[in-house]
């Protein structure tokens, strides 16, 4: 029920003008009744929107009290007047009022939704989780919030480049903000064909049915450099001389690091790590290029050393530098370190400088591992109760003699004996463990349970092997496994006894006869 505001016999009702309407004008919007108005007696309205600026919005019939609106408002601009009415005598005598007549405007979608900038930046760093936020967008809309002309609902309507696949973010329609929909993995700085993506994002009114209006902006998102690639040294040999005697820079030392070079992760940073005892050398690293700038700090006649370099970011990679002297010229040789150091060797050896000159130089030697050791498990034995709930028997795990990359991960799996899988499940935990499980219970006894066990070499080696099963009567947290005996014992037994029986019957007919 419509309430009126009176004082005596005045009775003003609110009133409402939807903004925007076209002309004709004025246009009628309510009236003020007075239930004791006299013929002498006038309507009088006063306030903003009448006789305060604006001026001459709102006007009323000084005989009828019919009040009307004399042209188009706009809601964003003025969205409410507070007018009073009263009622006067010819002399302007006051006779009733004054009473408060309230008049709002009635909002109409005349407004798109605005971004405040045309164009936003964000980040996000390369192998992120899928659903990581980028950035939020946020658009505004100039009409009523209490109605669904100002509810917005966000859409991305383009990404360029569409690859590796057109819908690598999402946008929360209504909070907008922007996450990731691509695999981790697949959001790899160094393969995605960008390191930048442009969205199209779309922000329309009317809680976004078709009839709502739409504003647009473009997100621009870069994939940020994480510190996931080692450098590599660009050569497996590196060689240079130096007169003896001679000190300063006598190599640079060139990798290749993947990552942004304009970030701390493609920045390399070398470092002697052993070799050099004396502290004869010094490397450091050239800001310009990347180099790694070997010198020689103390000068001595004849030496022959091998020191390990390494360079790295985050991840370390490994070189080791050999380095023979003689009287005049120094030789260096750098070779890779691929794998580990097995025995030295001192050779004797001269130069064949003026004058000659002789000494011994020690020989550092490295074997590569081939993949020549079968895989094994561990434990070989288990236990479980044959009443047991939990019917995850053992987590076994597979070791190999061999170095990487010749050993994990392995690849545990049951044997080729049909009708195990009835029985029996093995889950992967990791690259080195798996879960044994039983699908069922076992009665007491001992289970030779058929293994086969792969290495990752090239080429891999499988061993065929077994785990043994004891499935033991458990009583009291106390496990009984002293009379659980082999199956195949068991059979070969039923075996013995079945050809005895058939002996004795034998020889008992052969009598008889």
């Amino acid at each position: 029920m419509m309430s009126y505001r009176s004082k005596r016999s005045l009775l003003v009702p609110p009133m409402f003008v939807p903004e925007n309407q076209r002309a004709p004008f004025p246009r009628l919007i309510g009236k003020v009744i007075s239930s004791d108005m006299k013929e002498d007696h006038i309507f009088r309205l006063i306030g903003r929107g009448a006789d305060q600026d604006p001026k001459g919005v709102f006007s009323i019939n000084r005989l009828t009290g019919e009040v009307a609106v004399s042209r188009a408002l706009d809601r964003e601009a003025i969205a409410y007047y507070h007018l009073q009415v009263s009622t006067t005598d010819l002399s302007g005598r006051l006779v009733e009022g004054p009473v408060d007549l309230d008049v709002s405007v009635i909002d109409q979608n005349d407004n798109r939704p605005v971004f405040k900038e045309p164009r936003y930046s964000g980040e996000v760093l390369e192998g992120s989780p899928t659903g990581t936020t980028v950035m939020t967008m946020t658009a505004y809309d100039a009409d009523d919030p209490n109605t669904d002309n100002a509810v917005l609902r966000y859409i991305i309507v383009r990404q360029l480049p569409d690859k590796p696949s057109p819908n690598m973010f999402y946008i929360d329609p209504e909070r907008g903000d922007i996450v990731t929909v691509i695999a981790p993995h697949q959001l790899d700085r160094e393969t995605l064909p960008t390191t930048q993506y442009e969205l199209e994002i779309v922000a329309k009114d009317m809680a976004g049915s078709e009839v709502g209006l739409t504003g647009t902006a473009t997100a621009t998102i870069t994939i940020t450099d994480r510190n996931d690639h080692a450098p590599e040294f660009t050569h497996s040999l590196f060689q240079a001389s130096v007169n003896e005697g001679s000190t300063g820079v006598v190599v640079n030392l060139t990798v290749d690091d993947r990552d942004d070079p304009a970030t701390g992760a493609w920045r390399a940073i070398y470092s002697i790590i052993n070799g050099d005892p004396n502290q004869n050398f010094e490397i450091q690293t050239n800001l310009d290029n990347n180099e790694g700038m070997l010198s020689v700090v103390k000068v001595r006649n004849v030496f022959f050393i091998v020191p390990d370099i390494a360079v790295h970011s985050s991840v370390q990679a490994g070189k080791v530098i050999v380095i023979e002297t003689f009287n005049e010229m120094q030789n260096m040789y750098f070779f890779p370190l691929p794998c580990p150091t097995l025995f030295f060797l001192t050779l004797p050896y001269v130069s064949l400088g003026s004058p000659p000159a002789s000494g011994t130089g020690t020989l550092k030697i490295t074997l590569e591992d081939e993949n020549d050791n079968a895989p094994y498990v561990f434990p070989s034995v288990a236990r479980v109760c044959e009443d047991a709930k939990d019917m995850n028997v053992v987590v076994i795990g597979g070791r190999d003699k061999d170095i990487h990359p010749n050993t994990d991960p392995f690849k545990i799996e049951l044997g080729k004996q049909p009708g195990l899988e009835k029985t029996w499940k093995i889950s992967r935990i990791n690259d080195t463990h798996s879960q044994i499980m039983l699908l069922h219970s076992l009665k007491k006894a001992n289970y030779n349970l058929p293994l086969v066990l792969t290495d990752s070499g090239i080429p891999p080696i499988s061993n065929n092997t077994e785990l043994k099963v004891q499935v033991c009567t458990c009583r009291k947290n106390r496990m009984d496994c002293s009379r659980a005996s082999s199956i195949q014992t068991n059979l070969l037994l039923l075996l013995g006894l079945v050809l005895v029986y058939i002996y004795i019957y034998i020889c008992l007919c052969l009598c008889v006869v």
